[in-house]
C-alpha cells in the first residue's frame, strides 16, 4: 500500500503529534480535553495525530477505553488531521478487534507495536502475528512501532521491513522510536518511495533529517513544536547552525522535563505549560505535584524556553 505523504508539505520534515490521553483527577478518561489538545496542535498545522501509543498510556487502558477515546479523537479531527490508531495488544484477537474498530470509526491509519510478553524471534516470526492483525483492517494503511527499549524486541526494524513489504499488502512503513541511526538509515534505503520512516526520537531529530527522514512522529511536539518548527524552517533555508541551537534547545528542554518524575510525566506537565491540562498519569507512572511544576516551570525559564535564541 501507498505510503502516507505527510512530508508533502515540507521538502525537509513533517512533524506528527504523539498526543496524550487526558484523565480526570480520579484516573477516568477525561474524553472533553481532547477537543483542546485537537484546537492545540491544528493551529500549528499539524497533519496527523498518534492516539494510544506509548504517550496515550495505551497499555494502562482497556480496550472499551482505547475504542472511546480512538472515537472522540475521530470526530474532533475530522477535517482538521488525520488520525492514526495506535492498536497494538499482545492478544492477537484483541489487537484485531482495535484494528477493525479503528477502520469502522474513521481513522486513517492503523499502526501496532510487536506483542511484547511472549516476544517474537525473528522478523518472519513477528510478521506471522502483525499480518493477520492488520488484515483485520483491510482498507487502512499499517505502520509497525518498532520500540525495543520497550518492548524487549530486538528484531532489527530494517529486517521486519523487508518481511512486511512482502507478506502484509497494507503495510505503508515504519514508526521508528529507536537511537539506531545506522539501522534507521537501513530502513530508508530499503523502503525508498514506497514505505515512509517515521522517526520517533525528538532528541535526535536533526541528526535523523540529516540521513534522509522526512517525516517525524513524536510526544515532545505536544509541548515543543514551535522550536521543531523553527528547526525545520532552518534546514529548509540551509541554515544548519540556527537549526542545531534548536535542536539543543529542545533537548535541554526535554532533559528538564524529564527531571522531576519522568519522560512522560514530564512532557505531560509541559504540555500543561503550554496551556493544554491533560490532568495526571496512570499509575505505576508518577504525575508532577505543584511544586515540581513550579520547578520545571522555572527551568524552562532559564533555558530561555520556547522562545531560544533562535527565535
Amino acid at each position: 500500500m501507498k505510503a502516507l505523504d505527510y512530508a508533502a508539505g515540507s521538502p525537509v520534515m513533517s512533524l506528527l503529534t504523539a498526543v496524550f490521553t487526558p484523565f480526570r483527577p480520579d484516573g477516568g478518561l477525561d474524553l472533553e480535553t481532547v477537543g483542546e489538545q485537537a484546537d492545540a496542535v491544528a493551529a500549528w498545522g499539524c497533519p496527523a495525530v498518534y492516539v494510544g501509543g506509548t504517550a496515550g498510556e495505551g497499555a494502562s487502558l482497556t480496550v472499551a477505553e482505547r475504542m472511546a477515546l480512538l472515537e472522540r479523537w475521530c470526530a474532533v479531527a475530522e477535517g482538521r488531521m488525520d488520525v492514526i490508531a495506535h492498536v497494538g495488544h499482545t492478544s492477537l484477537a484483541e489487537a484485531q478487534a482495535l484494528a477493525a474498530h479503528a477502520e469502522a470509526s474513521g481513522a486513517r491509519a492503523v499502526s501496532a507495536v510487536p506483542p511484547y510478553f511472549h516476544r517474537p524471534r525473528d522478523a518472519a516470526a513477528l510478521t506471522d502475528f502483525l499480518a493477520p492483525l492488520a488484515a483485520a483492517a483491510p482498507r487502512l494503511p499499517f505502520i509497525y512501532y518498532h520500540i525495543p527499549s520497550v518492548t524487549g524486541v530486538q528484531v532489527p526494524a530494517s529486517d521486519l521491513l523487508v518481511e512486511a513489504a512482502r507478506r502484509i499488502p497494507t503495510f505503508a512503513g515504519i514508526k521508528y522510536a529507536d537511537n539506531d541511526l545506522a539501522d534507521f538509515q537501513r530502513c530508508l534505503e530499503r523502503a525508498g518511495d514506497t514505505h515512509e520512516m517515521y522517526f520517533g526520537s525528538a532528541r535526535l531529530l536533526l541528526a535523523a533529517a540529516g540521513v534522509g527522514a522526512r517525516a517525524a512522529i513524536g510526544s515532545a511536539y505536544n509541548f515543543a513544536a514551535p522550536v521543531y518548527l523553527r528547526l525545520v524552517r532552518h534546514l529548509e533555508r540551509g541554515e544548519t547552525d540556527r537549526a542545531r541551537t534548536c535542536q539543543l534547545l529542545a533537548q535541554a528542554a526535554i532533559d528538564a522535563a524529564s527531571r522531576h518524575a519522568g519522560e512522560l510525566p514530564g512532557f505531560k506537565a509541559a504540555t500543561r505549560l503550554a496551556g493544554v491540562d491533560c490532568g495526571p498519569c496512570r499509575e505505576p507512572l508518577g504525575t508532577l505535584d505543584d511544586a515540581q511544576l513550579a520547578a520545571l516551570s522555572a527551568d524552562f525559564d532559564r533555558i530561555g524556553f520556547p522562545d531560544g535564541p533562535s527565535a
